[in-house]
């Protein structure tokens, strides 16, 4: 054995250990004390420094530094190399190991970028062992190969990364290309035997609709199979549905000929969880699947809490009179239009049913009614002001009992109105109304917007009446409950709380939590309110489960997190797939994740399509898949780019249209079948078209009624000599034909296999041809304009900040179930504002159908006097008219063209209305000022044009007048 010298004031005065070795050991002797060192126990090879006492000799293991000074000056020469060589004998098994692991892990399996981070560190360390001294020692040459492939190791970037995994790729598809050819009637396509092949830890498969992701995930399953890397056990396939799973089930058993792998729910994963945690299958209730009889059970409960606890009665009645309606005002919108609009689709109403104008009014309206007094809203003033220029006086409220008026003014504390309201004309009608009443003697109480945004327009009110000895009784309870069971507002709610249960339980909120939800509601009082009507119902809704022994849909999958999150339950499954998962909540994306999570190598596959996401009012949060790495980790992400379904001129215009929104995914989907004509049509029909078809039908829907469904049904018809699918789609089931008229057209139209689905029913589906209605605006319009209750809109997933974007998503599904052609039918004089964009921005076929003289000029049929309506077709006592859809709100209505009854439309001449049948061409002024017709009217200075809004005593009264010669006519072109 070699020893390592001390020099000679080492050898004089030195008291430290020597040092000796051999091709095997390093050994340490300091008196009786012996230590062996191995080798491969070094870190890394001696090192040597020169000291002024004589070389020093360091070397490191895992567990211990070494230092060893004043050693003979020629000792590095002299032993060195050696000592350099034993190292590299002992540690090149090592290294080997490392390389050998490496290699086989990029040639055996797909590297997962786990694997890649794990190399590239365990690499690094390896890397720092070696390198730099081994490349100018001379045993260099036992390992020169394995250190040039170690230093690309460490070196490791994602060129190198994404070569081996292609060539992993490349050499799968080539030995299970049979495979791949003969799973399916048709060989899949390149890409989805990509994403069958493709194996990192997490993978997103965005397959858009039409292009085969079940066939993926079958084909996956047989694959992990075929290729030695799964047995059958290894594998869970998780669906939504019973449906869904049993429909997987199905085409597993025809593909793969087994049925050793079973599609499941969330469900039944989650009892099988419970289970085997508790060794007791939990009982579950009702309630986890009928829907139906857990809204009827807690509109019993929410009943019987208001009967029997008068502290929860006061609750629901000050929730009824003050917070049942998501508040906006006035001042939060741009045009009178849009408030109206906001108020009709959100059917704003007082306790008494009146369709008031503003909640300054449905709160005053509600007050009145719940303390006992008697009014009119909107009654006519008792004395006759009406002129041959000015309507009849009509004050807000009018309490008969008394004899008092109540007027309810839109100004703030500094007497502003809103933007789109005229200042100086609101206070002049005001001024006139307040003189009116002087002198007549009439007594009315006026109230401002400006109290109610302090909060004290109730007291004020209330102070007022008390002034005048004005007795006020709070209405029995009983009359008030009916009141609202009458109206239906019980029911409404009761199915709310229904709703609600199930969020809250499932959003499984601490005490902290709870507080988040309340900042980021949009209305925090109605929030507040309504959390405290709710959670009396939670508390007697989990009693009841705890008494029969049952747990709900909810119980189970905190119960089934909370057991696999504290290891209670390890999975047994190594690869996980989810169908449709774009649904996912994150409760349930939670338990996909602790599933993976408890079993190392696990990973999960994760199948959907963001374009597709349409369930976020079940809880389903679409940043799970647009932002899926960031919540599952390393992943990889592949996409279905060609569609079987759809041609491309049905995929030009449904893939533009939801590309709108830039939060969502890119992606290119290409069409398998190619057509050279638009196969987006649109049929421009009115409401008020003649009802030549209204006979053979049952149902009042206005497409039926006006004849356009007939007319694409015969359009279709002429087209097929074969049996041939049709789908009627609609954004809410009234909106479509019944089973009787859907008879009815079997009947007329014998080679047409017809269905009516909604567009969220409609979704996994597809149907030769489809016909889009209910494209109206509004609250059941669509995009839907009705308010989400501030609660739930807190307790389900943050909402996108592009406008209308999951209804967009939902339009674009309704299109895509189309295999050869969308028809579009749309009343152009309230079309849905998707319906607008499509004729402007797309590519459509508006020429197939024949159209109206009043659907050409449809965005003409606007209300001049609240800029927000649409002037609807009426007949009246004096024939034809046009009224705002706003009514009772907005009371405007404008004649037809005096000479031939068609509409009049004010897009070709400014300053003018022109009739739109062009044999007529008959021309009207309009204002410049509010774009009203102007009317020729007679003074004692003569005749001179005035507005037709000019109301005398009107708010939004225009006086706007011109001399009769002072308008140019134009010359019609």
């Amino acid at each position: 054995m070699d020893s390592i010298a001390f020099s000679l004031l080492g050898r004089l005065f030195s008291k430290q250990a020597s040092l000796a070795f051999d091709q095997h050991t390093l050994v340490i002797r300091q008196g009786n004390s012996i230590i062996h060192i191995s080798w491969n126990e070094l870190v890394a090879p001696l090192s040597f420094a020169y000291g002024i006492l004589g070389q020093t000799v360091r070397f490191t293991t895992a567990q211990h530094s070494y230092t060893f000074s004043m050693r003979a000056y020629g000792t590095h020469r002299a032993i060195r190399a050696q000592c350099e060589q034993y190292w590299v004998n002992a540690n090149t098994v090592k290294l080997d190991a490392f390389l050998n692991k490496v290699t086989k892990l990029v040639n055996q399996r797909y590297l997962r970028q786990s694997h890649v981070s794990r190399i590239k560190q365990l690499a690094l360390q390896e890397h720092s062992r070696w390198l730099p001294w081994v490349k100018n020692s001379p045993a260099l040459e036992l390992v020169n190969k394995k250190i040039k492939v170690l230093e690309q190791y460490a070196h490791w970037d994602d060129a190198l990364t994404y070569y081996l995994q292609q060539k992993y790729v490349t050499k799968q598809l080539k030995l299970h290309h049979e495979f791949f050819d003969c799973i399916e009637a048709n060989p899949l396509t390149l890409r989805q035997r990509h994403a069958c092949v493709i194996d990192d830890d997490n993978n997103l498969l965005l397959a858009g609709a039409g292009t085969g992701k079940t066939s993926v995930m079958i084909g996956r399953a047989g694959f992990l199979v075929q290729s030695q890397q799964a047995r059958y056990s290894d594998i869970l396939l998780l669906a939504y549905g019973r449906k869904a799973a049993d429909e997987m089930d199905e085409r597993i058993q025809q593909k793969l000929a087994t049925d050793k792998i079973k599609a499941a729910t969330f469900h039944s994963v989650g009892l099988m969880i419970i289970s085997q945690v508790e060794q007791a299958k939990p009982s579950m209730s009702v309630f986890a699947e009928d829907e139906k009889a857990k809204a009827k059970w807690v509109q019993q409960c929410f009943e019987s809490l208001i009967e029997k606890s008068a502290t929860y009665r006061k609750l629901v009645l000050d929730y009824f009179s003050k917070y049942y309606y998501v508040e906006k005002n006035e001042f939060d919108f741009k045009t009178l239009g849009d408030y109206y609009s906001y108020l009709n689709d959100n059917d704003i109403r007082s306790l008494k049913g009146d369709k008031v104008k503003s909640f300054g009014e449905l709160y005053i309206a509600n007050w009145l009614f719940y303390h006992g007094i008697d009014y009119q809203y909107e009654a006519p003033y008792k004395v006759a002001v009406k002129t041959i220029d000015r309507r009849q006086y009509k004050p807000d409220f009018y309490l008969p009992e008394y004899d008092i008026y109540i007027e309810y003014y839109g100004i703030d504390e500094a007497g502003n109105t809103a933007s789109y309201i005229d200042k100086a004309q609101y206070h002049n009608a005001m001024d006139w109304k307040n003189t009116t009443h002087t002198s007549n003697n009439t007594h009315c109480i006026a109230l401002t917007y400006g109290q109610h945004k302090q909060g004290a327009l109730l007291s004020e009110l209330e102070q007022a009446l008390k002034s005048v000895n004005v007795h006020t009784q709070m209405l029995p309870v009983e009359s008030l409950l009916e009141s609202l069971k009458e109206t239906g507002r019980v029911t409404v709610l009761a199915g709310l709380f229904a709703q609600l249960l199930s969020l809250y339980k499932g959003a499984y909120l601490s005490a902290t939590d709870e507080v988040k939800v309340l900042k980021r509601s949009l209305d925090v009082k109605q929030t507040t309110q309504a959390l405290a009507l709710l959670k009396p119902i939670l508390t007697h809704y989990n009693a009841h489960l705890q008494q029969r022994g049952e747990i709900d849909f909810e119980d189970m999958i905190i119960k089934a997190i909370e057991y696999v999150e504290a290891g209670k339950f390890k999975s047994p499954w190594r690869y996980i797939m989810v169908d449709e998962f774009q649904d996912i909540s994150e409760a349930r994306a939670r338990l996909v994740k602790a599933l993976c999570d408890s079993l190392k190598g696990s990973s999960v596959f994760a199948v959907g399509d963001d374009w597709q996401a349409i369930y976020r009012f079940s809880g389903a949060d679409i940043k799970l898949t647009t932002e899926f790495a960031n919540y599952f980790g390393f992943t990889s992400q592949t996409t279905l780019d060609t569609t079987f379904r759809f041609n491309n001129k049905i995929g030009e215009v449904a893939s533009a249209f939801i590309s709108k929104n830039p939060a969502q995914l890119n992606k290119t989907i290409t069409s398998l079948t190619h057509v050279s004509q638009s196969a987006v049509s649109l049929l421009k029909r009115g409401s008020n078209a003649p009802a030549v078809f209204k006979s053979n039908y049952h149902s009042d829907i206005p497409e039926l009624v006006n004849g356009a469904i007939d007319e694409v049904l015969n359009a279709i018809h002429t087209k097929t000599c074969k049996p041939t699918t049709v789908y009627f789609l609609a954004r809410f089931w009234f909106q479509l034909p019944s089973k009787t008229d859907i008879q009815t057209m079997y009947a007329k139209y014998p080679l047409l296999k017809i269905q009516s689905q909604t567009f969220h029913a409609s979704k996994g589906k597809e149907a030769d041809y489809v016909i889009i209605i209910g494209l109206q605006k509004g609250k059941h319009g669509f995009p839907s304009e009705k308010a989400t209750p501030a609660i739930l809109e807190a307790l389900l997933p943050a909402k996108e900040a592009f406008t209308y974007a999951e209804e967009r998503r939902l339009f674009y599904v309704a299109l895509t179930r189309a295999k050869h052609r969308a028809y579009i039918i749309a009343d152009m004089a309230n079309a849905s504002c998707f319906v607008t964009e499509l004729i402007a921005e797309h590519d459509i076929e508006q020429h197939e159908f024949s159209t109206e003289v009043d659907q050409l000029h449809g965005e003409d049929m606007n209300c001049m006097r609240c800029n927000g309506g649409v002037l609807k077709k009426q007949t009246g006592r004096f024939g034809v008219f046009y009224s705002c859809s706003h009514y009772p709100r907005c009371e405007h209505t404008e004649k037809p063209c005096e000479q031939c009854q068609s509409p009049m439309t004010r897009s070709r001449y400014t300053g003018f209305k022109l009739c739109v049948n062009t044999r007529c061409n008959h021309l009207v002024p309009t204002c410049d000022k509010c774009d009203a017709e102007m009317v020729l009217r007679s003074s004692a200075k003569g005749q001179f044009w005035g507005c037709k809004n000019y109301q005398g005593n009107e708010e939004l009264s225009c006086k706007n007048s011109k001399n009769s010669m002072a308008i140019k006519w134009p010359e019609l072109v």
